[in-house]
This record gives C-alpha cells, sequence and structure tokens, in this order.
C-alpha cells in the first residue's frame, strides 16, 4: 500500500459547518469514496461516552459509528477497493466513563471483519474490503493496535519521518500555518505551501523503498492580525489585488499533468478536492498506471496513419491491376 498513490482527504469530516475557518471539505464521506478518496483524516472527541466527529473546539454534529456504516456499507458494495483511515484524539473528552482508545475500540469491534489493526504495512490484496487503521491516540494497552502515528509533530516547517517500533517508517509534510511571528499574502502562503507539497511529491516519487509511507497535507490556513486566509482559499484560489490567484488544488493539477508515467506519490491529503481542479482526484489515481508520454501517443498515431495509409496504396494498386487485366480501364472513378 506504502508503494501506491492515494488520494485523501485532510478534516474529511469538516463538511457539515460551512463557517470558513471549520469547513475543509465540500463532499460528505460517501461522495469522497465515490469519487476515488482512499485515506481519511478523522478527528474525534469523546463526550458523554460517545465519538463524536470534531474539527479542534468545533462539534460538527457526526458520530464515529455513523461514519464507519457508511465505509461499511461501501466497501460491501466494492470488495476489491482498501482504505487507510487516521483516527485522531482532537480534543479533550468530555463528561465520559471511559478512555478514548477504549471508546475507539468498542467502536471499531462492531465490525472487526472490515479491519486491520496490524501494526505493519499491508499489501494491496490483504488490505481490499477492508480499513488500514493509523492510529494517532495512545491509550494503555495499544502498542500492537494499528499503525502507530502518535509521534506526529504539530506544524513543522520540514517533513519529518516517523519510525515505529514494528520498523514501518512513515515521512510527513504537514505545515498548516504560517508561524505566529511571521505574516503571509494570499500569494505568498499558496506559494510556500505549494513548494512544501511539490518537495514531497518529488521525494516520494525519487525513493526506491516501496515500504516507506509518505503522507502529503496540502492543506493550510492564516489567521491573525493581518490575513484570514481560510482553508478553501489556499485549496481553491482566491481575490487579491484585484487578481485571482490560483490555489494548491490547480497548482497541484498542473504538476501532475506535466509529469507522465507511473509514479508513486504517497497518500495525499487535501482540502476540498472536488473544486479548483476537477480532475484532481482522478489524475492522482492514474499516476498508479503507465501512461504514455505525449511523444509517445504523437508516434503512435504517425505509426498508425502510416500503416493506413500503406494500406489503402495497396488496395488501390491492386484494384488498377486488376481493371487492366479485365480490360476496364486505370480509372477507379
Amino acid at each position: 500500500m506504502s508503494a501506491l498513490t492515494i488520494p485523501g482527504t485532510h478534516d474529511s469530516a469538516a463538511y457539515t459547518n460551512a463557517w470558513p475557518f471549520i469547513q475543509t471539505q465540500r463532499m460528505d464521506i460517501l461522495g469522497q469514496l465515490n469519487a476515488g478518496i482512499r485515506y481519511l483524516d478523522l478527528r474525534c472527541g469523546l463526550r458523554d461516552d460517545l465519538v463524536e466527529m470534531v474539527h479542534g473546539s468545533a462539534i460538527l454534529g457526526l458520530k464515529l459509528s455513523k461514519l464507519l456504516d457508511i465505509m461499511y456499507l461501501w466497501l460491501m458494495s466494492h470488495p476489491s477497493e482498501a482504505l487507510v483511515v487516521q483516527v485522531k484524539q482532537d480534543r479533550k473528552s468530555e463528561r465520559s466513563t471511559v478512555h478514548f482508545s477504549q471508546a475507539i475500540w468498542c467502536c471499531i469491534a462492531q465490525a472487526p471483519e472490515r479491519w486491520r489493526t496490524a501494526n505493519t504495512t499491508p499489501v494491496l490484496g490483504e488490505l481490499r474490503g477492508k480499513i488500514q487503521l493509523f492510529r494517532r491516540f495512545t491509550g494503555p494497552t495499544l502498542h500492537a493496535y494499528g499503525i502507530d502515528v502518535t509521534q506526529w509533530q504539530d506544524n513543522p516547517t520540514r517533513p519529518f519521518t516517523i519510525y515505529t517500533w514494528h520498523a514501518v517508517q512513515l515521512t510527513i509534510q504537514d505545515h498548516y500555518r504560517p508561524a505566529d511571528a511571521e505574516a503571509e499574502s494570499l500569494p505568498s502562503l499558496i506559494a510556500k505551501k505549494d513548494g512544501d507539497v511539490v518537495e514531497l511529491l518529488d521525494n516520494a516519487n525519487a525513493n526506491v523503498d516501496p515500504a516507506h509511507w509518505y503522507l502529503n497535507f496540502t492543506s493550510a490556513y492564516e489567521f491573525n492580525l493581518w490575513y484570514q486566509l481560510s482553508p478553501r482559499e489556499v485549496a481553491v484560489g482566491g481575490y487579491w489585488a484585484f487578481r485571482w490567484e490560483g490555489g494548491i488544488n490547480p497548482r497541484l493539477r498542473e504538476y501532475l499533468r506535466t509529469r507522465k508515467g507511473k509514479r508513486r506519490y504517497g497518500i495525499v491529503a487535501m482540502d476540498f478536492p472536488d473544486t479548483g481542479a476537477d480532475d484532481l482526484i482522478a489524475i492522482l489515481i492514474t499516476s498508479n498506471n503507465e501512461q504514455a508520454s505525449d511523444l509517445d501517443r504523437t508516434w503512435r498515431r504517425l505509426f498508425v496513419m502510416t500503416i493506413w495509409l500503406a494500406l489503402v496504396a495497396t488496395v488501390t494498386l491492386t484494384t488498377l491491376k486488376i481493371r487492366q487485366q479485365l480490360g476496364l480501364g486505370s480509372s477507379l472513378i
């Protein structure tokens, strides 16, 4: 699985609240799956012993159990597909008598056949019809439960690598906000984030180790005294000084368009991936397959045309010879 390009979403459940600094998606979970998303980033909180979907301090009005039911039904109708789901505890538990990790375990235990909670990297064949857990929460007895990404760094300016106890390596780019002392205009923030994303895309494709995971978050925002730039503006683009500034999504689309052939980019977790570049998810998926370059396609067209013209010429000459032998003349008209 780590050798593939996997389209994903950041804060996958943040589609119920339209406030600009909470919403990160336009599609619901089912829509994301149908569109080709195969990595989901689920941020959770525990209230009254129930696991709810959150985005920081915001309650999104969704229960984790409901989202899991949607995934299970979708996998039943798409048994050859595989999902990677990261579960993160994104806020402290409230009015609860159980530990967060226990509540998650109870949710997963409702359909254990749909989960792979091993701490190693699976191959695609063994994950078909199932969900690989990326665990971004701690607990008293979770040493071997899911792939452990609890060493995740918060807003690092450079990519970092997690080395798990079970020989899994994950390199992550998740620089989502300028430092407090910095103030970035929309063009500057998009350009710097684009550089972060492209750097890890190049690194992932250049690494010959197929077992090394790459997680590349294209999301960013800014909220300070000088600028208030929402996740959607960074992802899709916006007007700045009376000029449209394209966001990360169209820039990523252009990057992928100019690089043909089979490539490994790892997990690419996006905000609003269906907006700003309509075929972005599809292009990420096709990077897993061999693709002919524009030059290859041109030569193939020329070859086919040459063969066709040769066939037409052969048929024409043969017809003329037959007509001459029958005394019908050499004109085909």
